[in-house]
């Protein structure tokens, strides 16, 4: 794994290059702004939201990871929709999550923590899909449930007895009737409505206060399985 570190405060920039040489040992390092550099990293660690278009520019093909210090929501949600950025992480996340949310990344899957997932629920969800939950069956809350707790299809048809091709299918039904757009929204809704699933298990501490969803672009409805 290849880590390019963005911060340009060279005493911050050391201090997070040496935290992730410990813990993630596995890494090759770079400093964008100190240097050396690093040829086709496969994450770009930033913390300034107006470097984004640039690092781009130079960083071709890798995954963003911005270090939120209080960025308004309206530009984390442009970060995550506009730019494509797949982790957003607070500054008092601890060193274990840190680490995890680098290879998490680096495996091509989204990091948000838990305050940060109302960005997912507000781009494009409409409010009127909660009323449905009521209209579910048992069968769909339990399978809402176990995306929510970030299971593939795979793990969920597993579990359930089912086919692949049936869980799609329920995902889909699920889809439309709660007016989302993936599975990532779908999780986000999942939280904030737990009550209307009466889904007493589901809760903060079951997610461990992080919810870690595989990345799927909203573009191709084939994309949502």
């Amino acid at each position: 794994m290849k880590v390019v570190v963005c911060i340009n405060n060279k005493i911050l920039a050391e201090g997070v290059k040496k935290i992730i040489g410990e813990n993630v040992p596995e890494t090759l390092l770079g400093d964008h702004f100190f240097g050396p550099g690093l040829e086709a990293p496969d994450i770009v660690l930033f913390v300034s939201r107006d470097d984004i278009v640039k690092l781009k520019e130079n960083y071709v093909g890798a995954r963003f990871i911005y270090v939120d210090q209080g960025t308004p929501d309206n530009e984390l949600s442009c970060l995550l929709y506009c730019h494509g950025v797949l982790g957003i992480i607070s500054s008092d996340l601890s060193l274990n999550n840190f680490c995890k949310a680098l290879r998490r990344v680096y495996q091509g899957e989204v990091w948000l923590c838990q305050k940060h997932l109302h960005l997912l629920l507000d781009q494009g969800l409409k409010v009127s899909g909660r009323k449905n939950f009521h209209k579910l069956s048992d069968q769909d809350r339990r399978i809402i449930q176990m995306v929510a707790a970030g299971e593939s299809n795979k793990e969920i048809a597993d579990k359930l007895f089912l086919s692949l091709p049936t869980i799609k299918a329920h995902l889909s039904r699920i889809f439309r009737s709660l007016r989302v757009e993936n599975r990532a929204q779908l999780a986000a809704l999942a939280t904030k409505g737990m009550a209307l699933l009466n889904l007493s298990c589901l809760t903060i501490d079951t997610l461990d206060l992080w919810l870690l969803f595989r990345i799927f672009s909203s573009n191709t409805s084939a994309s949502f399985f």
